[in-house]
């Protein structure tokens, strides 16, 4: 073996230089007296201090910096994107940096579950999901979601007619038969089997729980047979009014731009409380009704508006 020449004999000299000035730098920055024992110069190097005196961590300790990482290598890893487009997201995104950590109900899962999960760190997310064979590969993908299987009773075929005689339900109407102000605020939900438009039996944490955000990107509503979004819309509309807490209830309806979704959120959710927008998403800020000065509802045109 042909021994080492010079020019190697220095580089490995310069090397262990190197390392030995980096380990005195790192005792000699971390040390009480550092101020005084190097000169100013060197602890005004904007990379010295940052990188050698942070200490070794041990994780993502902060509440949801774990979620926030595996939905990041999920999406930068993945051809499937999320329902929603980055405008979209950015929508919802920019309520839950003003309110998080907050309660967020998702009617449906897919595949931004794991995203609106990551984007509430601290607070609770709860899917609702309507397909039993989907519901199942999504939880096997993510168990860690918090979601529940729900039923419904609507056709999105019987839109028109469900949107046309619902008033004729006293139950579905705010105050229900004629009922006053103070009762106008507490729509019930729960058990309100008799109004074809509410979910009546759902999980009991969804009515125990007053939320503070609402999407709605499900039920399925693109051929007669699927449930279609109008007991979502009336649901979600019921529960924002009849909240008790401060606060309103922010609630986004995604695909608005097909007939049934605009027109049971015009019904319902009103234009009068629809506070932003962008492509195929309505963003719709609802007082309850205790907070309104038409606590009773909106007059025989749109009793909810």
């Amino acid at each position: 073996m042909k021994p080492p020449g010079r020019r190697v004999l220095l580089a490995a000299g310069a090397c262990a230089l190197l390392l030995a000035a980096f380990y005195l730098a790192a005792a000699l920055v971390t040390t009480p007296l550092s101020p005084y024992l190097l000169p100013p110069l060197a602890l005004s190097l904007p990379c010295l201090p940052a990188v050698l005196a942070s200490p070794s961590g041990t994780g993502y300790a902060a509440p949801g910096a774990a979620a926030l990482a595996d939905a990041a290598v999920e999406y930068a890893t993945s051809e499937i994107v999320p329902q929603q487009s980055r405008e979209e997201i950015a929508l919802s995104l920019a309520v839950l940096r003003r309110r998080a950590p907050l309660r967020l109900l998702v009617f449906g899962l897919g595949h931004d579950s794991r995203l609106w999960h990551a984007l509430n760190p601290g607070g609770a997310t709860v899917f609702l999901e309507e397909d039993p064979a989907w519901y199942r590969v999504v939880r096997a993908q993510s168990p860690f979601l918090r979601a529940h299987l729900v039923a419904y009773r609507t056709r999105l075929d019987h839109a028109d007619r469900l949107l046309a005689g619902y008033r004729r339900h006293p139950s579905c109407l705010p105050g229900g038969a004629g009922g006053s102000a103070t009762t106008a605020a507490l729509m019930r939900v729960r058990g309100n089997w008799a109004c074809p438009l509410a979910l009546h039996n759902l999980p009991p944490e969804v009515y125990e729980t007053e939320w503070d955000m609402i999407m709605i990107d499900a039920p399925k509503g693109y051929f007669a047979a699927a449930p279609g979004r109008m007991a979502a819309i009336w649901t979600a509309a019921a529960m924002a009014r009849s909240r008790r807490g401060e606060g309103d209830t922010d609630v986004f309806l995604h695909d608005v731009d097909r007939r049934v979704e605009k027109a049971f959120a015009e019904e319902f959710l009103c234009e009068r409380f629809r506070v932003g927008g962008t492509g195929r998403l309505w963003h719709f800020r609802i007082p309850p009704a205790s907070r309104r000065g038409d606590a009773a509802g909106g007059g025989d045109r749109r009793p909810f508006c």
